[in-house]
């Protein structure tokens, strides 16, 4: 059975004033009633601590199960996340803290002051990662209608399903629609930048932009080259044969940004893409083909995520491609999703990609034997303790 870092028991002691007690009876040889009755006192209240510390469920837990599915030896990496637990929080991390580029999940759940985390959604050749991301209430990219999104709203609650997005510039008598947020330009659409993107927008064709900041417009430049994006503003761009005709702002402008989705789910405080349906309103719905991942016939790694009807989150890394773990359909991860009880659920990035941290460490085996450098991942944070507040088991399970 392997057990989550249980809290400093000398810590324990010393928060209860035990260990102070103690020394100062043994130095002063006080051993009158007073002293006996407080270290009686301060000792039931530290064993009520352990008491609860032990018995307490904690709102992240991991447990890894041997099982047999169809014939096939598996190997099953689950976090259980209870996000009715308000001191729980999901969130997007992006390697090397942005667009493009990779690096190891482990990594990444490290340098966001994490320990638990997986790899997340699919990305490009070049570490753009596709679709839907909304970071810290911020809209980062814009969602694609292939798939269902995963998004974790201000209360908490976690919503699975379709979700589009809509972006517009706008200020007194003029909105002006906004094709593509933190993207490669196409010709004749207006791109909006922040700095999540990189310093530049690596423009080096005929543009007009303009810098925003502060929700104005403080320079316009007609350029072939690429364009400064300011720490806390926007380059709104547009790349044309003749982009002076397409000059619509003037430096000085006061103009908003609004963002709507749909549907209307509620504030929005983090929010990613997914690979596809695995299950949906309680049934397994996995496709043969799926166009971000191909056949999902073929038994593979994976990594996949649900939620209860009760806000219960849960994550599986399924490992695949060697001979303890053989991997899974598309159709077998459903089932497994169903069977901790998800009425809805996704894929996420798979393959040599799948990947768990829990306790700062990896999990399980990716099957390449090292991790593979990712552009997205998903981490985990239980804010307001001070100790591990997570606990890990491990069973084995045959079906």
């Amino acid at each position: 059975m392997r057990q989550g870092n249980f809290p400093n028991v000398t810590t324990c002691l010393a928060r209860c004033n035990v260990v102070a007690l103690f020394n100062s009876i043994i130095k002063r040889q006080l051993w009158d009633r007073v002293y006996i009755v407080k270290a009686i006192y301060y000792f039931i209240i530290f064993i009520n601590i352990i008491i609860s510390l032990v018995t307490t469920k904690q709102p992240i837990q991991y447990h890894m199960e041997d099982i047999e599915i169809n014939g096939r030896q598996q190997q099953v990496h689950t976090l259980e996340v209870n996000m009715n637990d308000k001191r729980v929080s999901m969130e997007n991390v992006l390697s090397l803290g942005a667009i493009y580029g990779f690096e190891e999940t482990s990594t990444m759940v490290a340098d966001a002051g994490a320990e638990i985390g997986v790899n997340g959604m699919f990305y490009t050749i070049y570490g753009h990662h596709i679709g839907l991301m909304i970071k810290d209430e911020e809209l980062i990219t814009l969602a694609r209608s292939e798939t269902p999104s995963i998004a974790i709203l201000e209360d908490n609650r976690v919503y699975i399903g379709p979700i589009s997005t809509t972006v517009a510039i706008q200020r007194e008598g003029l909105t002006l629609p906004v094709q593509t947020v933190n993207d490669a330009a196409f010709e004749n659409t207006w791109v909006l930048y922040s700095r999540i993107y990189g310093r530049t927008t690596r423009i080096t064709r005929n543009s007009i932009n303009y810098v925003i900041q502060d929700n104005k417009v403080i320079k316009k430049s007609l350029t072939d080259e690429p364009i400064d994006i300011p720490e806390n503003g926007y380059v709104l761009c547009r790349v044309s044969q003749e982009p002076a005709q397409d000059d619509v702002l003037k430096v000085g402008d006061v103009v908003t940004i609004k963002t709507t989705y749909q549907p209307e789910i509620g504030q929005v405080k983090e929010a990613f893409q997914s690979g596809g349906w695995l299950v949906k309103d309680g049934k397994n719905v996995a496709k043969n083909y799926e166009p971000y991942i191909g056949n999902t016939l073929i038994p593979n790694p994976r990594t996949i995520i649900g939620v209860t009807a009760d806000n219960q989150l849960v994550v599986k890394v399924i490992d695949g491609r060697q001979e303890e773990s053989y991997g899974i359909s598309g159709k077998e991860a459903a089932e497994l999703m169903l069977g901790s009880n998800c009425i809805q659920a996704v894929y996420l990035d798979g393959g040599a990609s799948s990947t768990m941290v829990f306790n700062g460490k990896v999990v399980n085996q990716p099957s390449s034997n090292e991790e593979r450098k990712v552009a997205h991942s998903i981490i985990f944070r239980t804010k307001g303790t001070s100790f591990a507040n997570v606990f890990a088991h491990e069973g084995v399970v045959k079906k």
